[in-house]
């Protein structure tokens, strides 16, 4: 086994080329991070394995893999997973592409406020945020659907999570990209997703849009940042569509058909009872499921 520190992305993906007869590839680091890597990867063929050593760690948590402890386990029991990919105007991503809010999170969430606040990095930024932040027209264009509408933000997805928030809770090998829009907020409604998100869910109302979709185009009225795995590095319009199982990793076993379907049932059962303690029953039913 060989430990490399990389200095930079292009340090990373020279290792990776130029390592030799190898079983896999493990990472530490965030979705940043690996997300960098994934030319090399791709090339490569090899699996990776995945060190959650980010802030959210959001795609490690998708596969199941969201502490060191599980993420070595993972590793050592040799279980290979194939999940899905999206590929942003050409290039591959491994978890969210960000319109809106989430990518002038992902502006303000300085390599220094990840070090000096970790997980409450975005409370820290949250300032800074506020004040550049602005509503837009948002035009999809999705298989055969079309969609305009004012929003706060549009997260299009492969993985489940966006900063630790579970968003999708459908299998990260089903062959679908998710996109998730929020309408324009009063204060509010502003106020009650914001709790929403400290308490870990996206409210299912009216404004919240959802889709799944195997490709799609965002536009919006005026050019803005697009943040792909927490680094701006495009702007809209953007194209997406996914590569189903492009990717090879070390991971738990997937559940089984059976096993979703029951957690599945359960919270359509209990999402149809309108009821507060029926919404909590299905909520944690999506924690387990996602």
């Amino acid at each position: 086994m060989s430990v490399i520190r990389s200095k930079n992305p292009d340090d990373a993906l020279r290792a990776i080329r130029e390592a030799g007869d190898v079983a896999g590839i493990a990472i530490g680091g965030g979705d940043g991070t690996i997300s960098l890597a994934l030319p090399a990867l791709l090339e490569r063929r090899l699996p990776l394995g995945v060190l959650p050593l980010g802030t959210a760690n959001d795609f490690a948590r998708s596969i199941g893999v969201a502490d060191i402890e599980s993420a070595c386990h993972a590793i050592a029991q040799g279980h290979v997973r194939n999940v899905d990919l999206g590929l942003a105007n050409g290039r591959p991503f491994l978890n969210v592409l960000a319109v809106g809010l989430p990518a002038q999170a992902a502006r303000d969430l300085t390599a220094e406020r990840k070090r000096r606040f970790g997980i409450f990095a975005a409370l820290a930024a949250a300032p800074s945020i506020a004040r550049h932040h602005r509503t837009f027209i948002l035009r999809v264009r999705a298989d055969k659907q079309r969609l305009e509408a004012r929003c706060e933000a549009a997260l299009v997805g492969v993985g489940r999570y966006v900063g630790g928030v579970p968003v999708a809770y459908e299998a990260i090998d089903d062959g679908k990209l998710h996109m998730t829009a929020c309408r324009a907020l009063t204060l509010r409604d502003g106020l009650f997703l914001a709790l929403s998100i400290l308490l870990r869910r996206v409210p299912q109302d009216a404004q919240i849009i959802e889709r799944a979709v195997s490709s799609l185009t965002l536009e919006t009225s005026v050019p803005m940042d697009v943040a792909i795995d927490g680094n701006i590095c495009a702007t809209t319009p953007i194209d997406a569509r996914i590569s189903a199982a492009a990717l090879r990793v070390f991971a738990p076993a997937a559940r089984s058909r059976r096993e979703r379907l029951t957690l599945q049932s359960t919270v359509a059962l209990f999402d149809a009872m309108h009821s507060p303690v029926a919404a909590e029953v299905a909520h944690l039913s999506k924690l387990v499921l996602a």
